[in-house]
């Protein structure tokens, strides 16, 4: 008898456990996984507006916090109206906190400049954005980003300097105090009347506190020559600042308080002309006023000082020509800037300086043009009393206060020159030389004539010393030659005694000695000064540079 076979039965369900389908479900639920795992550590997007890029690489360049690294730039665009570029970046979610108003961002890259070299790190790794801010839990999505790097306040202070010009000073120029770096330059701009230069500096803590109202900045030169006030100055920089250059300033002695926030420190061209002296308060104290002049204003150039007393009080800020047809001429309108803080007096404390200022005006204070010095002629406007009076005010049109003038002569060693040489022309010098041949003709006439003509020597010789006594005593004869001067002094000296001895009774073999003697004096004094005459007449400027 034989077995039965078993009977298999036929299945027709879906086991899920043993189906092939398990593999697939089970990666996309771990790619599922990795994804929100990777999107969770993402972080958040955020938008940074920079004026320009400056090397930035999308999926390459960093954000860094502290120098660590915190973000990634994951696209650079323009924006929207093509003003500046749009860095999209994504920040790790731990430094999400730091997203808020505080948040400044700008930035780092490789810089060879005349502050040194800086960035270096960005060599390797490549141009990154710096972060700064504070944790909070507010949170930003779009910011501005900053040209400069972003400093704090409270390691530092920001200060206003004022230039005629920019005198090559631009950011990151760096400043010096007493050849240590103490800050640096953070903005170069042209100020809103467009006639000068504002720029923003930014000093460190540590030499802060000796910036005081009394401080000059000045920019420093590898190498000056100047020659004002008559004095010549020539001046190397530190070899460590050939290449680099800068600004440096000096420490101020008046440590009453602090610098005023609006005060407006001036950057001179250089040492020299920051070391003419300088007094005021500056600030909400400097007033503008238009002053006209009718002769030439050629060389009086724009940032001349305007003085009082011989100090420093203002400057000049603008200058305008206007041609008179009457006249023929060029006449000048002079726009300045004067620091009236300087005419407070401390007695009065319920009159301004500026009220001062008028009133001085009223009793006779008056602008001149002054030369510097005599060799290059270059012109400062001087503020002081003019001797003649006549009452005037400071009075205002098309919106400037017009202060009052005097004319003044002179423009430098020529003028001088031509001056001097027109005074030695009006002289009576041909008189004077046929006076003295006269005299020499009748002396010689002396020792072979009788005494019977001793008379007509008188004569002649006291129209001689008469006319020797109108040029020596007379006011412009101060102002000729040393040399002539000295040889006409010699020759009244002369005259007289003659005239002496020819009054006396002496005996006549020594008046005859005497005559002698005094002839010989006559003729040399004659020969000295018909030298003097010819080397006038040949070479006038020999008077001052000589042969």
């Amino acid at each position: 008898m034989s077995k039965a076979l078993p009977e298999i039965k036929e299945s027709n369900g879906f086991n899920f456990i043993t189906s092939i389908w398990i593999v697939p479900f089970i990666a996309i639920v771990i790619a599922l996984w990795l994804t929100y795992q990777h999107y969770s550590q993402l972080g958040q997007k955020i938008e940074i507006t920079f004026e320009k890029n400056s090397g930035l690489k999308a999926g390459h360049s960093q954000i860094k916090f502290k120098d660590v690294s915190i973000g990634q730039v994951i696209q650079v665009a323009l924006d929207d109206d093509g003003d500046g570029i749009k860095v999209t970046a994504r920040i790790d979610k731990e430094a999400i906190d730091y997203l808020n108003e505080e948040a400044k961002f700008w930035i780092i890259k490789p810089t060879v400049g005349m502050s040194g070299v800086s960035g270096l790190d960005t060599i390797i790794s490549g141009t990154y954005i710096n972060l700064y801010s504070k944790k909070k839990r507010f949170n930003k999505k779009r910011f501005m980003g900053l040209e400069q790097p972003y400093r704090l306040l409270a390691d530092g202070e920001y200060f206003h300097l004022n230039a005629s010009s920019s005198f090559n000073v631009d950011r990151g120029t760096p400043i010096f105090f007493k050849n240590m770096k103490a800050g640096y330059v953070e903005y170069v701009f042209i100020s809103l009347d467009g006639k000068s230069v504002d720029v923003i500096v930014y000093i460190e803590k540590t030499y802060a506190p000796y910036i005081h109202v009394d401080t000059k900045f000045w920019v420093q030169s590898t190498l000056n020559i100047n020659y004002a006030n008559g004095q010549l100055d020539f001046t190397v920089a530190p070899a460590s600042n050939l290449v680099k250059g800068g600004i440096e300033f000096s420490a101020g002695e008046d440590s009453s308080g602090k610098v005023p926030y609006d005060y407006i420190f001036r950057l001179y061209r250089d040492s020299s002309t920051a070391a003419d002296k300088k007094i005021g308060m500056g600030g909400e104290a400097i007033r503008e006023y238009a002053m006209h002049f009718d002769e030439s204003i050629a060389k009086l150039k724009r940032d001349a000082s305007v003085r009082y007393e011989k100090f420093d009080i203002g400057r000049v800020k603008d200058i305008a020509h206007r041609y008179n047809s009457k006249s023929h001429k060029l006449s000048g309108k002079v726009l300045i800037s004067i620091d009236t803080s300087i005419f407070i007096d401390p007695d009065e404390s319920n009159k301004t300086g500026e009220a001062n200022l008028i009133q001085a005006v009223k009793d006779g204070l008056r602008a001149s043009l002054q030369e510097h010095d005599p060799i290059s002629g270059l012109l400062y406007i001087n503020l002081s009393f003019a001797e003649d009076n006549q009452t005037e005010m400071i009075t205002y049109q098309n919106g400037y206060a017009n202060f009052p003038t005097i004319s003044t002569q002179g423009s430098g060693l020529v003028s001088e020159l031509e001056g001097l040489i027109v005074k030695l022309g009006e002289l009576p010098l041909d008189d004077l030389i046929r006076s003295i041949d006269d005299t020499v003709d009748n002396l010689n006439g002396i020792l072979e004539t009788n005494r019977s003509e001793t008379d007509q020597l008188f004569v002649n010789l006291n129209r001689t010393l008469e006319g020797i006594n109108k040029i020596v005593d007379s006011r412009e004869f101060s102002k000729i030659p040393a040399q002539l001067n000295k040889t006409m002094v010699r020759l009244r000296k002369t005259l007289r005694s003659i005239d002496s001895m020819m009054k006396s009774n002496g005996r006549e073999s020594l008046l005859s000695s005497q005559l002698t003697e005094t002839l010989k004096e006559v003729s040399r004094a004659s020969r000295d000064t018909q030298k003097v005459l010819k080397k006038l007449e040949q070479k006038p400027n020999s008077l001052i540079f000589g042969d």
